[in-house]
């Protein structure tokens, strides 16, 4: 499933075929249209997120079973 994208919906099977046929591929390139519009919003999004997360006065945690808890110590697991 892609951000943002309803299964079955004409943009998810937009995006699948973005996937297969064009990323990081050949084609991959710097001509292709980009929606500035939604990249700005989307950038907005990611912003805002990480402003809450580092505002907040305890570190963020990982669940126990993330695939990313290798990473990191044991003292910042939980949840």
């Amino acid at each position: 499933m892609g951000v943002g994208a309803v299964k079955g919906s004409p943009e998810a099977a937009l995006q699948k075929t973005w996937l297969t046929q064009r990323y990081h591929a050949p084609s991959d390139d710097l001509n292709q249209p980009v929606d500035l519009i939604a990249a700005g919003k989307f950038e907005e999004i990611l912003m805002q997120l990480a402003l809450r997360v580092a505002d907040t006065p305890q570190p963020p945690k990982w669940n126990s079973d993330s695939f990313f808890v290798r990473f990191v110590p044991q003292a910042t697991t939980g949840r």
